[in-house]
């Protein structure tokens, strides 16, 4: 399992591989949310405003993988699980090509070769949104645990998707479902502003 950047959303047809835009790969926002982990993951003295510094380059992708899986032990074996699961279904999905009998044998072994060259991409790609989205749940769980009532980041579409997802994964925790509103600041330098409705325990 590696952390590795692939790309867009990709579209296989019998004619050839394109890219959906506006479906970038996750891998873009991990940096993102590890920053924000950073940022709250600490000891806590009541009252008081935390603030952290942002990393101008990038973190390194083996030092966040690193970090996740010393924060989540059953993290390596949960991952290796989904992964394994898509790539039975994608070799299924190269298999059945045979089934699409509205295609001509040429188009038929277009389309299989394509889903076969796309294979390893498609595989990087979802491991990337399973790390994302396990990050996701770390923070969250230390929203919960400190009772985090306000997260702030500097104004840039990455950390905007970051606390978006925040803020779905809030509304739908295994703990129990939290509101919260995301606001952009009216001064500058423009803030993005996550305000977490209170947890109490």
């Amino acid at each position: 399992m590696q952390l590795k950047y692939t790309g867009p959303k990709e579209i296989i047809s019998p004619h050839g591989i394109d890219f959906k835009d506006g479906k970038e790969d996750k891998y873009v926002y991990i940096s993102y949310a590890m920053q924000i982990f950073y940022a709250i993951h600490h000891d806590y003295e009541r009252n008081r405003i935390y603030t952290h510094t942002v990393e101008k380059d990038l973190l390194k992708d083996e030092l966040i993988l690193n970090k996740i899986i010393n924060l989540k032990p059953d993290f390596k074996k949960v991952c290796k699980e989904q992964i394994e699961l898509l790539e039975q279904e994608l070799d299924k999905e190269i298999e059945e090509v045979k089934e699409h009998t509205e295609l001509v044998p040429e188009e038929q072994t277009a389309y299989k070769n394509n889903l076969i060259i796309m294979k390893n991409y498609r595989l990087q790609r979802q491991t990337n949104k399973i790390i994302y989205h396990h990050l996701i749940e770390i923070i969250v769980d230390d929203i919960f645990e400190h009772q985090l009532r306000q997260i702030s980041t500097p104004f840039n579409e990455k950390f905007w998707h970051v606390l978006q997802t925040i803020q779905g994964e809030l509304s739908c925790h295994n703990k129990r479902s939290i509101g919260s509103t995301l606001a952009v600041s009216d001064s500058e330098p423009i803030i993005i502003t996550l305000k977490i409705n209170p947890i109490g325990k």
